[in-house]
């Protein structure tokens, strides 16, 4: 498995390499960049939410025995964000990036690189396991996560509070996951010559989204990259202190082995691509939060096969 682990690893890079040798040509370059952010997030992962649900749950029962598990992402989302929240608190982090920092600490990236890592190592039937996580992620980002933003920044656009952003929930890969969902409870058979197109078009998601963050890296400007103190207590927080405590949360709770790798894989994975974007919309430390997502994507490529090592190696979760 450890071997497998690496494999796939190598293979995730190499799709983030493409997409970091491309983007510097001429025809792609930024706009190319954001294209194919918003063709993967806006077209091809709806469809690939649907297709993963439906043919990987693909009864009531099972959809429900998933769905009775969301307390425990909740739980292990929140216990990450206490902790950074703590960690910002004790090592008194700059002022106007404290709440950024926490929430750059406390929400992975589960769509970009934490679903093509869990498929390459358990292979697509596991979706429907990441899913639990990805509810949890959504509903605290677009909730807690951005009222964290917001209390740093100082835009106009962060009037209307906590509330202000759950129409942001309704995005179209939670579309595509509840439709998906809706079709299971409906007992609806879709039929062959509609599965085999969302088949094809979920295929290419994960490879897209790698592209993507291989982009992401290669327009990321050096001179924007500030090392310090703040950066070292994120990269501490998300590579040490989160596993750990993913590790502490998980061992004892009742759920399949499988389920506990998967959720911890999850929260390890680097800092949330959205929060950048969001950073910047309500003027929070935009240039910290765009740091902490290349630094930890970059690092991540290294520790995605140590943290596998290791759950393989110790049975950390028996």
């Amino acid at each position: 498995m450890v071997l497998n682990s690496i494999k796939s690893v190598f293979a995730l890079m190499s799709l983030i390499l493409i997409g970091f040798y491309f983007s510097g040509k001429k025809w792609f370059g930024k706009p190319g960049m954001d294209l194919l952010s918003k063709f993967t997030v806006e077209v091809t992962l709806p469809f690939y939410m649907f297709y993963n649900i439906y043919k990987d749950i693909g009864s009531r029962e099972a959809l429900a025995s998933l769905v009775f598990k969301l307390p425990v992402t909740f739980l292990l989302i929140l216990l990450c964000i206490g902790l950074a929240a703590l960690l910002a608190t004790v090592f008194k982090v700059k002022q106007g990036r404290k709440y950024t920092f926490v929430a750059a600490a406390g929400f992975p990236n589960v769509v970009f690189i934490g679903f093509p890592v869990i498929q390459a190592l358990w292979g697509e039937s596991i979706t429907s396991v990441g899913v639990i996580y990805y509810i949890s992620s959504t509903l605290l980002f677009w909730t807690i996560g951005i009222w964290l933003i917001q209390k740093d920044g100082n835009s106009q656009n962060a009037e209307g509070g906590f509330f202000s952003n759950l129409k942001m929930l309704i995005s179209p890969p939670i579309v595509g996951m509840l439709l998906g969902m809706a079709v299971i409870l409906a007992g609806i058979q879709v039929p062959d010559f509609v599965l085999q197109p969302l088949s094809m078009i979920s295929g290419v998601t994960s490879p897209l989204a790698l592209i993507f963050i291989g982009s992401v890296i290669r327009n990321m400007e050096p001179s924007s990259i500030k090392f310090g103190r703040d950066l070292y207590l994120a990269l501490l927080m998300r590579f040490v202190i989160v596993p750990v405590a993913a590790v502490a949360f998980l061992r004892p709770i009742p759920v399949p082995a499988e389920m506990k790798q998967v959720f911890f894989m999850l929260s390890t994975m680097p800092a949330m691509a959205q929060m950048g974007i969001m950073s910047r919309q309500y003027e929070s430390d935009y240039e910290f939060a765009c740091t902490v997502i290349t630094v930890t994507t970059i690092i991540s490529l290294f520790t995605i096969p140590v943290f596998m090592f290791l759950m393989q190696t110790f049975s950390i979760f028996p």
